[in-house]
């Protein structure tokens, strides 16, 4: 694969498009945009301390000073980076949810800001910067080690900890690595709650995952369990029954609660289902949609000064003063509830079922266009105009085209009452837009 650049993240396949050249390059423009001190953290991959070396190494030979965070999650860096504004730039060697044979490079601004650098600079532009100071003004690197417990105090600070702790309950944990399993650990020691961790197969936490995790929580008699994303942006649970929770459950539960004492705007993709959008409404708020992606979701609720944030596949904003896409915060957040109003599987139960599916498929950035054109005067029904695409309703669903935040990619999204027919109206959309 050739390296694939988002907003502010680019991935490749490690020492084959994502090398430590290209790392060390990424580190000198990086320096050069933003000037010194950057912070730098890393996920669980075996490939990061190699990533990380020539990262640094590029950072400070223009002449910047590096602060690194060590193995720490992007909510971990970003709650760094809002205690010291004097951190000019961040970036975290992670590539998510993708085969740990994939690394990549997350990007943030001062304070944690998510910066969409690679929309106004190329890969090629990054490749071919080659700048560098004079030997004796090169860069230092400073460690720190004393911050995660600052995080889950503050994490702590936002929940009822006495109820959590009087409910006894017992939670199995799935983390893809160490990193979130650390700090996890320490939260829920803490809250005196009852836990075992397991390791997913996967780094993604697709449904596969999440089966494997409902059969450890029924088998081992737990209240619930949690899966965690290898770089804590994302979680979903699982009943006390083994049963796993859509994430727009988790966003109805989490909606219902912080609407019940705080009324205001609730952030949500234009991709989000039906009951999202029916829970917000019942519940007081006001929905403003945003662009697909939990960037987009974090923006947006820090722009229009809203209570909540959120999408289908577990991204949980919740503002403060530490503003981001965190699941650690929404696992804890999760668990409030359960010890307050009862098990998850009753809590939830009320929600009624909408299915969606996703698929992409490659094409020229510059063709997209015409292409959505040549779609939207092919297919029937009331077609709304959304950032980049179109989503087009039907009488139990709805269908989204729409180009991708990953250069060179079209994504389609499909809503319906049947897992089946949501399936079907992707593959069908993909065949028409291959076809025109």
């Amino acid at each position: 694969m050739t390296l694939i650049a988002g907003n502010n993240t680019v991935k490749g396949t490690v020492n084959e498009e994502m090398s430590v050249e290209f790392a060390l390059k990424m580190g000198k423009t990086l320096g050069t945009f933003y000037g010194s001190p950057i912070a730098v953290a890393v996920d669980g991959r075996n490939s990061n301390m190699m990533m990380k070396s020539a990262l640094m190494a590029g950072i400070m030979s223009v002449g910047c000073d590096v602060v690194d965070l060590g193995m720490v999650p992007t909510p971990l860096i970003q709650f760094y980076m809002v205690l010291h504004p004097e951190i000019k730039g961040g970036v975290t060697i992670t590539a998510s949810f993708s085969g740990l044979d994939i690394n990549g490079f997350r990007v943030m601004k001062s304070t944690g800001i998510e910066d969409p650098i690679f929309e106004e600079h190329s890969v090629e532009e990054i490749l071919n910067h080659n700048t560098q100071v004079p030997g004796l003004d090169v860069g230092e690197v400073y460690v720190v080690t004393d911050f995660t417990e600052k995080y889950v105090d503050y994490i702590l600070s936002e929940v009822d900890e006495e109820i959590i702790r009087n409910a006894h309950l017992k939670v199995c944990v799935d983390c893809r690595n160490n990193v979130v399993a650390n700090i996890v650990s320490n939260i829920l020691m803490r809250l005196s709650i009852e836990f075992i961790t397991i390791g997913g197969d996967s780094s993604a936490v697709d449904e596969a995952r999440m089966v494997k995790l409902g059969h450890v929580v029924k088998g081992q008699g737990m209240d619930l369990g949690v899966s965690l994303e290898m770089d804590a942006d994302h979680c979903l649970f699982t009943t006390a029954e083994g049963t796993p929770v859509q994430g727009d459950k988790t966003f109805a539960l989490l909606a219902q609660s912080i609407l019940s004492f705080n009324k205001g705007n609730v952030v949500m993709p234009v991709n989000s289902s039906t009951l999202m959008e029916d829970v917000v409404k019942q519940s007081g708020g006001t929905i403003l949609y945003c662009d697909i992606g939990e960037q987009s979701v974090v923006r947006y609720v820090k722009e229009n000064s809203a209570v909540f944030g959120g999408d289908i596949f577990g991204c949980i904003v919740i503002p403060g003063p530490f503003c981001t896409c965190d699941a650690i915060e929404g696992m804890v957040r999760i668990l409030e509830i359960v010890a307050k109003k009862g098990p998850l599987a009753q809590l939830v139960e009320p929600f009624p079922d909408y299915y969606i599916s996703r698929a992409s498929m490659e094409y020229p950035d510059d063709q997209f266009p015409e292409l959505l054109e040549k779609y939207k005067s092919s297919v029937p029904g009331v077609k709304v105009g959304i950032s980049g695409g179109v989503k087009i309703a039907r009488a139990n669903g709805w269908i989204i085209v729409r180009h991708s935040n990953v250069k060179g990619m079209i994504k389609v999204y499909t809503q319906s009452d049947t897992r089946a027919s949501a399936e079907a109206w992707v593959k069908e959309t993909i065949d028409q837009l291959s076809k025109l």
